[in-house]
């Protein structure tokens, strides 16, 4: 999946983890604390160019077994400060990915013991509203927190080496519940 707009770090980030195994495990109460330490160091970093740092994905839901990887939503002042970032979070071990599929969208990735993935986006973007409606409503909602967990670790024993397969197959029930809570559409529809 090589990417002309993408940097050649990310291009061999991309490779290199192409085929890695898809893998839940049962949620880990420190993966809040470790997030928390995370936000603080990214917000240092980054100044005043962020409002806050929302900790987002299934690392987020209490009780949800995930993949062992932080998803955090970083509030930024300006978009066009996106990229004038990427050297102030290359020394905490982010890669840089442009908008990697998403408008309006700043996405960096680390890989190590606790991988990380960054969904950066200005305030005011309907992106933050949509991850903030659905990590809420897995907070909220046992049944619903149930069901995701069973959909999920379909997709695991069905896309064992195929990330991409298994995110995308979540789409159809995450973009339920958005519509069922109301929350905004993307306006190119919902994988874009």
């Amino acid at each position: 999946m090589a990417d002309k707009t993408l940097s050649d770090a990310a291009q061999a980030s991309l490779k290199k983890h192409a085929a890695d195994p898809v893998m839940l495990v049962a949620h880990d109460a420190t993966w809040a604390e470790q997030f928390k330490i995370l936000a603080q160091k990214i917000m240092a970093a980054c100044g005043n160019r962020l409002v806050a740092v929302h900790h987002i994905g299934s690392t987020s839901v209490p009780g949800l077994a995930a993949k062992p990887l932080i998803d955090m939503l970083p509030e930024l002042r300006r978009h066009a400060d996106g990229p004038f970032l990427a050297p102030l979070l290359e020394p905490l071990g982010f890669i840089y990915f442009g908008p990697y599929g998403i408008d309006g969208r700043h996405f960096f990735r680390r890989k190590g013991n606790m991988d990380v993935n960054i969904h950066m986006f200005e305030t005011g973007h309907i992106e933050i509203e949509r991850h903030l409606v659905f990590r809420n409503a897995l907070r909220s909602d046992k049944t619903l927190l149930a069901a995701y967990q069973s959909l999920k670790e379909e997709l695991v024993s069905r896309f064992p080496n195929d990330v991409d397969s298994y995110a995308r197959s979540k789409s159809d029930f995450i973009e339920s519940v958005l519509r069922e809570l109301g929350a905004p559409e993307r306006p190119d529809g919902p994988d874009h």
